[in-house]
């Protein structure tokens, strides 16, 4: 929903959402520039991409330059297995 009223979104972060599926929709938006996914469990990405491969496919995604069949690798995603506190306090915190 923050996504949809939002006027121009351009960066975004997910915290968990190993799974695609909430970068693919996104993705999905023509003016964002960067979306950095954030997921602790590397596993989680490695078990979705074998089991639940349609919720990481971005192919009908043709709006831009870049993109990519597999939603993780469009250019504008960037996929962080790390804890996300950590992430923001290293890049955000004073």
């Amino acid at each position: 929903p923050a996504m949809i009223t939002h006027p121009n979104p351009k960066r975004v972060a997910v915290i968990g959402g190993g799974e695609g599926a909430t970068v693919r929709e996104i993705l999905k938006h023509s003016t964002l520039e960067k979306v950095v996914m954030i997921e602790i469990d590397e596993g989680v990405v490695n078990l979705s991409t074998k089991y639940l491969p349609g919720w990481q496919d971005c192919s009908s995604i043709a709006h831009h330059d870049g993109c990519a069949e597999w939603c993780f690798d469009d250019e504008r995603a960037d996929l962080r297995v790390e804890d996300a506190l950590a992430y923001f306090n290293d890049n955000f915190g004073s």
